[in-house]
């Protein structure tokens, strides 16, 4: 699964990385500890054109009556996505990207304490998670964004040794056919990309921070630093 995650790039520089034609005027939140509702970057593309959004973390469905509904889908299993009322219609025709700088994972101790690991790219180039998402009419009648993660089964050993689920990551060559419109969204092309993700993971590197990560009001740089494991 995926439950804390860095944003530390400008929508400038997102821009410039991923080919992205359309920028908010506000700013992307910077944060070392990006927590479920929060607000993310989103990739998206309409009518041929690419476009950075913030949305809120924990997809809201159009037919959803409250927005506590987002909290419990945060994530989405791409082995079900498809068929799951909550993340079908968006496999369909809401399909997005979320760019991030590395995500934080906890490993179970033998003592039953949980170690926190952040996970990136060993070149610190781009993450790119695949991802969904849904526009939902509030009760004050305005439209809100909310996205979800998709995730699948670890791989690789040491994936796999720190927790059995992660992200659907994506590489930037993939990015277009995942976004693209006229691309048949359906389980066959969430598998295909969950199957793709093992490559990627592969090339991540991982290391243990401190457990400060934990609380949501702590989003400094130096959560990412590196600590000796008790």
């Amino acid at each position: 699964m995926c439950g804390r995650f860095v944003v530390a790039r400008a929508s400038a520089d997102l821009a410039v990385e991923l080919d992205i034609e359309q920028v908010p005027e506000e700013p992307i939140p910077e944060s070392y500890n990006v927590a479920p509702t929060n607000r993310i970057p989103l990739v998206v593309e309409s009518k041929g054109i690419r476009r950075l959004e913030l949305a809120r973390w924990g997809l809201v469905p159009r037919w959803a009556k409250d927005i506590s509904v987002g909290v419990r889908a945060i994530n989405a299993r791409s082995e079900t996505a498809a068929s799951k009322p909550t993340f079908r219609d968006a496999v369909v025709k809401r399909r997005g990207v979320i760019p991030v700088d590395g995500y934080y994972e906890w490993r179970k101790r033998a003592d039953g304490t949980k170690q926190p690991y952040f996970i990136y790219p060993e070149d610190r180039s781009l993450m790119l998670f695949a991802g969904l998402y849904e526009w939902w009419r509030t009760p004050e009648d305005e439209w809100l964004l909310s996205a979800t993660i998709l995730t699948r089964d670890s791989a690789g050993d040491e994936m796999k040794n720190l927790h059995d689920r992660m992200p659907v990551f994506m590489t930037k060559q993939d990015v277009p056919t995942w976004l693209a419109e006229d691309t048949p969204g359906d389980q066959q092309l969430v598998s295909d990309f969950a199957d793709r993700a093992a490559t990627v993971a592969r090339s991540l590197t991982m290391h243990p921070v401190d457990r400060r990560v934990g609380n949501v009001r702590e989003s400094g740089q130096d959560l990412v630093s590196p600590v000796v494991e008790d």
